[in-house]
């Protein structure tokens, strides 16, 4: 196959690429720059060069995106979380000479907006917020490669747990004993292990009947407590010091509601289509990761 794969070198991107034999793909990077990071293997243009591939491109994988949770949402952050999502999205869409037989393009369950209760499955109605209409212009811009050659795969990532990643930079806070509850912990967490993740969108590459969105998360529905407990119990470090919530919204405005907040997002599509997910329970992710 001839794959092409925006936000290569990130957490997904990495572990994705692993998995990709170039001994039986042309690989293909979207970067802004040349990256010694890349293998030699992967071939890399930027946005400017895209249209040199003359090649059709069997698969389109979108993982580009800023941190969303790494800076309060400033006016100025939030162009630059939508320009490195949906402008680079529509510009390779732009850029490329052939459209694409398949892309499969992630987004997240912020998708669904800020809410604590209820149950999101894919066709349940979202809430408002940021977040919403940040992953529904994504989505958009994914949408928009649609014409009778190309099937669609949108898959909305909650928390991706591995060697790297949301759990990289909780790492030091929870070693020194600081992963209590955030916010009273009472606000559910959707996770899902990188592995899954990976092996999510290698069999929507073969397998034509996924089209689509799709919560890729495990289907074990937890609290933010239970993580933090169980977390800690892996690094065999105490989870005591809780996070108030005045704090988070004094220091992250805005953006606090993805640590404050979070409802039941559940992997309905993904069960009916009889994917299996290799870690089902947060304490055997947890321990894999750890055992690595």
């Amino acid at each position: 196959m001839n794959i092409l794969v925006s936000g290569a070198t990130g957490f997904i991107g990495q572990s994705l690429l692993k998995s990709l034999s170039p001994n039986e793909h042309n690989i293909y990077a979207v970067v802004r720059k040349i990256d010694t990071r890349l293998h030699s293997s992967v071939r890399q243009f930027t946005l400017e060069t895209l249209s040199n591939i003359d090649k059709k491109i069997d698969v389109f994988i979108n993982l580009a995106g800023e941190n969303i949770a790494s800076k309060p949402w400033t006016e100025k952050r939030k162009k630059h979380l939508y320009d490195s999502r949906v402008t680079l999205t529509d510009s390779v869409r732009l850029a490329l000479q052939h459209p694409p037989s398949l892309v499969i393009s992630m987004s997240a369950i912020g998708f669904y907006g800020v809410a604590r209760h209820g149950v999101f499955s894919e066709d349940t109605p979202p809430k408002g917020g940021f977040s919403h209409e940040l992953c529904k212009a994504w989505e958009d811009s994914a949408h928009a490669f649609l014409n009778d050659q190309t099937r669609i795969v949108i898959f909305r990532l909650g928390v991706v747990l591995g060697r790297g990643g949301a759990l990289n930079k909780m790492r030091l806070p929870f070693k020194l004993g600081a992963g209590g509850p955030i916010a009273g912990g009472k606000q559910w967490f959707s996770w899902v292990h990188i592995d899954d993740v990976v092996n999510a969108i290698t069999t929507a590459m073969r397998d034509q009947d996924y089209v689509g969105e799709y919560n890729l998360v495990a289907a074990e529905l937890i609290e933010q407590q239970h993580f933090a407990k169980a977390y800690a119990r892996s690094l065999n470090r105490p989870a005591v010091l809780p996070t108030p919530r005045w704090m988070l919204n004094a220091i992250f405005g805005e953006m606090a509601c993805l640590l404050t907040e979070g409802a039941k997002i559940v992997p309905k599509r993904l069960e009916q289509q009889g994917f299996e997910f290799s870690f089902d329970t947060i304490e055997k992710a947890l321990e894999d990761i750890e055992n690595q």
